[in-house]
Protein backbone atom coordinates (compact mmCIF):
# COMPACT_ATOMS: atom_id res chain seq x y z
CA UNK A 1 0.00 0.00 0.00
CA UNK A 2 1.43 3.40 -0.94
CA UNK A 3 1.73 6.24 1.55
CA UNK A 4 -1.12 8.07 -0.20
CA UNK A 5 -3.41 5.06 0.11
CA UNK A 6 -2.43 4.57 3.74
CA UNK A 7 -3.25 8.19 4.47
CA UNK A 8 -6.67 7.96 2.81
CA UNK A 9 -7.44 4.70 4.63
CA UNK A 10 -6.49 6.23 7.96
CA UNK A 11 -8.58 9.33 7.21
CA UNK A 12 -11.54 7.11 6.29
CA UNK A 13 -11.28 5.26 9.60
CA UNK A 14 -10.99 8.38 11.76
CA UNK A 15 -13.75 10.23 9.88
CA UNK A 16 -16.18 7.31 9.91
CA UNK A 17 -15.73 6.62 13.63
CA UNK A 18 -16.11 10.30 14.53
CA UNK A 19 -19.17 10.85 12.39
CA UNK A 20 -20.90 7.85 13.91
CA UNK A 21 -20.86 9.82 17.17
CA UNK A 22 -22.29 13.14 15.88
CA UNK A 23 -25.65 12.75 17.61
CA UNK A 24 -26.93 14.14 20.90
CA UNK A 25 -27.66 10.68 22.32
CA UNK A 26 -24.13 9.35 21.84
CA UNK A 27 -22.04 8.86 24.97
CA UNK A 28 -20.05 11.94 25.91
CA UNK A 29 -16.90 9.97 26.74
CA UNK A 30 -16.94 8.41 23.25
CA UNK A 31 -17.37 11.83 21.68
CA UNK A 32 -14.40 13.15 23.65
CA UNK A 33 -12.35 10.12 22.58
CA UNK A 34 -13.23 10.81 18.93
CA UNK A 35 -12.11 14.43 19.31
CA UNK A 36 -8.80 13.21 20.75
CA UNK A 37 -8.29 10.82 17.82
CA UNK A 38 -8.91 13.64 15.36
CA UNK A 39 -6.41 15.82 17.21
CA UNK A 40 -3.84 13.04 17.03
CA UNK A 41 -4.38 12.53 13.29
CA UNK A 42 -4.31 16.20 12.23
CA UNK A 43 -0.50 16.57 12.68
CA UNK A 44 -0.03 13.63 10.30
CA UNK A 45 -2.14 15.44 7.71
CA UNK A 46 -0.17 18.63 8.28
CA UNK A 47 3.12 16.80 7.67
CA UNK A 48 1.80 15.21 4.48
CA UNK A 49 0.69 18.62 3.26
CA UNK A 50 4.10 20.08 4.07
CA UNK A 51 5.77 17.42 1.92
CA UNK A 52 3.30 18.06 -0.91
CA UNK A 53 4.03 21.79 -0.78
CA UNK A 54 7.79 21.17 -0.78
CA UNK A 55 7.44 19.05 -3.94
CA UNK A 56 5.02 21.57 -5.53
CA UNK A 57 2.30 18.92 -5.70
CA UNK A 58 -0.72 21.21 -5.50
CA UNK A 59 -3.41 18.53 -6.09
CA UNK A 60 -2.01 16.49 -3.19
CA UNK A 61 -1.77 19.56 -0.94
CA UNK A 62 -5.36 20.51 -1.74
CA UNK A 63 -6.52 16.95 -1.15
CA UNK A 64 -5.02 17.06 2.33
CA UNK A 65 -6.70 20.45 2.82
CA UNK A 66 -10.21 19.09 2.28
CA UNK A 67 -9.42 16.23 4.67
CA UNK A 68 -8.33 18.77 7.30
CA UNK A 69 -11.45 20.86 6.76
CA UNK A 70 -13.72 17.82 6.93
CA UNK A 71 -12.18 16.43 10.12
CA UNK A 72 -12.08 19.79 11.90
CA UNK A 73 -15.69 20.31 10.84
CA UNK A 74 -16.74 17.00 12.41
CA UNK A 75 -14.62 17.83 15.46
CA UNK A 76 -16.51 21.11 15.83
CA UNK A 77 -19.84 19.28 15.59
CA UNK A 78 -18.79 16.81 18.28
CA UNK A 79 -17.74 19.73 20.47
CA UNK A 80 -21.12 21.38 19.84
CA UNK A 81 -23.01 18.34 21.14
CA UNK A 82 -20.81 18.17 24.25
CA UNK A 83 -21.35 21.86 25.00
CA UNK A 84 -25.10 21.55 24.54
CA UNK A 85 -25.10 18.70 27.04
CA UNK A 86 -23.10 20.94 29.39
CA UNK A 87 -25.60 23.83 29.01
CA UNK A 88 -23.18 26.08 27.18
CA UNK A 89 -25.27 27.07 24.15
CA UNK A 90 -23.24 30.20 23.35
CA UNK A 91 -20.06 28.18 22.74
CA UNK A 92 -22.09 25.41 21.10
CA UNK A 93 -23.38 27.96 18.57
CA UNK A 94 -19.84 29.00 17.70
CA UNK A 95 -18.87 25.35 17.20
CA UNK A 96 -21.89 24.81 14.94
CA UNK A 97 -21.01 27.79 12.76
CA UNK A 98 -17.40 26.61 12.63
CA UNK A 99 -18.55 23.16 11.53
CA UNK A 100 -20.76 24.64 8.81
CA UNK A 101 -18.01 26.86 7.38
CA UNK A 102 -15.38 24.09 7.39
CA UNK A 103 -17.66 21.55 5.73
CA UNK A 104 -18.59 24.19 3.15
CA UNK A 105 -14.87 24.72 2.60
CA UNK A 106 -14.34 20.99 2.08
CA UNK A 107 -17.13 21.06 -0.54
CA UNK A 108 -15.41 23.90 -2.37
CA UNK A 109 -12.03 22.19 -2.46
CA UNK A 110 -13.42 18.86 -3.65
CA UNK A 111 -15.32 20.57 -6.47
CA UNK A 112 -12.18 22.51 -7.38
CA UNK A 113 -10.38 19.17 -7.66
CA UNK A 114 -13.18 17.78 -9.83
CA UNK A 115 -14.33 15.40 -7.09
CA UNK A 116 -17.87 14.62 -6.01
CA UNK A 117 -19.03 16.65 -3.00
CA UNK A 118 -22.50 15.19 -2.51
CA UNK A 119 -21.73 13.67 0.88
CA UNK A 120 -20.39 16.98 2.14
CA UNK A 121 -23.41 18.83 0.76
CA UNK A 122 -25.61 16.41 2.72
CA UNK A 123 -23.62 16.99 5.88
CA UNK A 124 -23.86 20.76 5.44
CA UNK A 125 -27.62 20.41 5.01
CA UNK A 126 -27.76 18.41 8.26
CA UNK A 127 -25.88 21.15 10.11
CA UNK A 128 -28.26 23.80 8.77
CA UNK A 129 -31.20 21.70 9.97
CA UNK A 130 -29.53 21.41 13.41
CA UNK A 131 -29.21 25.21 13.49
CA UNK A 132 -32.92 25.71 12.85
CA UNK A 133 -34.12 22.87 15.08
CA UNK A 134 -31.95 23.28 18.18
CA UNK A 135 -31.18 27.00 18.43
CA UNK A 136 -33.56 29.95 18.71
CA UNK A 137 -33.64 32.47 15.83
CA UNK A 138 -30.72 34.89 16.02
CA UNK A 139 -30.30 38.54 15.05
CA UNK A 140 -27.11 38.98 13.05
CA UNK A 141 -24.80 41.93 12.45
CA UNK A 142 -22.82 43.18 9.50
CA UNK A 143 -19.95 45.61 9.92
CA UNK A 144 -19.49 48.41 7.41
CA UNK A 145 -16.26 50.36 7.18
CA UNK A 146 -13.14 51.23 5.24
CA UNK A 147 -9.88 49.31 5.33
CA UNK A 148 -7.31 47.41 3.31
CA UNK A 149 -8.12 43.84 2.24
CA UNK A 150 -4.94 41.80 2.22
CA UNK A 151 -4.74 38.47 0.37
CA UNK A 152 -3.89 35.58 2.68
CA UNK A 153 -2.02 33.77 -0.11
CA UNK A 154 0.37 36.43 -1.42
CA UNK A 155 0.06 39.19 1.18
CA UNK A 156 -0.75 41.75 -1.49
CA UNK A 157 -3.72 44.02 -1.93
CA UNK A 158 -6.63 41.71 -2.71
CA UNK A 159 -8.09 44.14 -5.23
CA UNK A 160 -4.89 43.89 -7.27
CA UNK A 161 -3.80 40.25 -6.97
CA UNK A 162 -5.20 37.37 -8.98
CA UNK A 163 -6.21 35.09 -6.12
CA UNK A 164 -9.87 34.32 -5.44
CA UNK A 165 -11.46 34.03 -1.99
CA UNK A 166 -12.78 30.51 -1.43
CA UNK A 167 -10.29 28.79 -3.76
CA UNK A 168 -7.48 26.55 -2.56
CA UNK A 169 -3.88 27.34 -3.45
CA UNK A 170 -1.20 24.80 -2.54
CA UNK A 171 -3.12 23.51 0.46
CA UNK A 172 -4.37 26.87 1.76
CA UNK A 173 -7.81 28.41 1.37
CA UNK A 174 -7.71 31.97 0.14
CA UNK A 175 -9.32 34.55 2.41
CA UNK A 176 -8.79 38.22 3.06
CA UNK A 177 -7.12 39.86 6.04
CA UNK A 178 -8.56 43.23 7.07
CA UNK A 179 -5.99 45.87 7.92
CA UNK A 180 -6.55 49.30 9.51
CA UNK A 181 -10.30 48.87 9.48
CA UNK A 182 -12.31 51.95 10.36
CA UNK A 183 -15.77 50.82 11.41
CA UNK A 184 -18.50 53.17 10.22
CA UNK A 185 -21.62 51.19 11.01
CA UNK A 186 -23.00 47.96 12.38
CA UNK A 187 -26.20 46.84 10.67
CA UNK A 188 -28.75 44.14 11.52
CA UNK A 189 -28.99 41.66 8.64
CA UNK A 190 -30.72 38.34 7.90
CA UNK A 191 -27.87 36.71 5.99
CA UNK A 192 -24.50 37.76 7.45
CA UNK A 193 -21.08 36.78 6.16
CA UNK A 194 -20.33 35.53 9.67
CA UNK A 195 -23.10 34.06 11.81
CA UNK A 196 -20.93 34.47 14.90
CA UNK A 197 -21.58 38.22 14.64
CA UNK A 198 -24.90 38.46 16.44
CA UNK A 199 -26.85 40.31 19.10
CA UNK A 200 -26.59 38.32 22.32
CA UNK A 201 -28.59 40.40 24.82
CA UNK A 202 -31.23 43.12 25.00
CA UNK A 203 -32.59 45.29 27.82
CA UNK A 204 -35.52 43.84 29.76
CA UNK A 205 -36.87 45.01 33.15
CA UNK A 206 -33.65 46.73 34.11
CA UNK A 207 -31.56 43.68 33.30
CA UNK A 208 -30.20 42.01 30.17
CA UNK A 209 -32.12 39.20 28.48
CA UNK A 210 -29.89 36.54 26.95
CA UNK A 211 -31.29 35.82 23.48
CA UNK A 212 -29.88 32.32 23.49
CA UNK A 213 -30.89 31.02 26.93
CA UNK A 214 -33.63 33.58 27.65
CA UNK A 215 -32.22 34.08 31.14
CA UNK A 216 -32.25 37.51 32.73
CA UNK A 217 -28.69 38.54 33.55
CA UNK A 218 -27.07 41.46 35.31
CA UNK A 219 -25.95 44.38 33.20
CA UNK A 220 -22.26 44.88 32.55
CA UNK A 221 -20.91 46.87 35.54
CA UNK A 222 -19.39 49.67 33.46
CA UNK A 223 -20.21 50.25 29.78
CA UNK A 224 -17.29 51.48 27.65
CA UNK A 225 -16.78 55.27 27.80
CA UNK A 226 -18.81 57.19 25.25
CA UNK A 227 -21.24 54.32 24.57
CA UNK A 228 -24.92 54.00 25.31
CA UNK A 229 -25.52 51.86 28.38
CA UNK A 230 -28.53 50.70 26.54
CA UNK A 231 -30.30 48.22 24.54
CA UNK A 232 -28.06 45.52 23.14
CA UNK A 233 -24.83 43.62 23.48
CA UNK A 234 -23.20 42.50 20.26
CA UNK A 235 -20.95 39.47 19.98
CA UNK A 236 -18.27 39.50 17.29
CA UNK A 237 -15.92 36.69 16.41
CA UNK A 238 -13.27 39.04 15.07
CA UNK A 239 -11.16 41.85 16.40
CA UNK A 240 -12.40 44.83 14.44
CA UNK A 241 -10.26 47.38 16.21
CA UNK A 242 -8.41 48.16 12.99
CA UNK A 243 -5.07 46.55 13.67
CA UNK A 244 -5.75 43.48 11.59
CA UNK A 245 -8.10 40.56 11.45
CA UNK A 246 -7.99 37.20 9.79
CA UNK A 247 -10.53 34.39 9.70
CA UNK A 248 -10.29 31.73 6.98
CA UNK A 249 -13.71 30.44 7.97
CA UNK A 250 -15.36 33.60 6.66
CA UNK A 251 -15.63 32.30 3.12
CA UNK A 252 -17.69 33.21 2.06
CA UNK A 253 -30.12 11.66 7.23
CA UNK A 254 -26.58 10.60 8.44
CA UNK A 255 -23.80 11.50 6.06
CA UNK A 256 -20.58 9.58 5.50
CA UNK A 257 -17.45 11.69 5.05
CA UNK A 258 -15.44 8.79 3.69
Amino acid sequence: MSLANELVAEYDSVAHEAQTLTFLARASELQRDAIEKIDQFLPRLAECKRVAVQTSDEPAANTVLWMELALTGVRAELSMWLKLKGEDPEEAWDDLIGAQSRIEGACRVRRQLGQDATRFDNLLHKLLVVERALFPPQMFNSVGGIGRRECSICGGDYSECGHIVGRAYMGEMCHTVLRNLQVHEVSIVDNPANKRCRITHFSDSGMMRNKMTWRLEERCPEPPPGTNAGATLVRMSQDLSGDGTSDPELLTSSTDLT
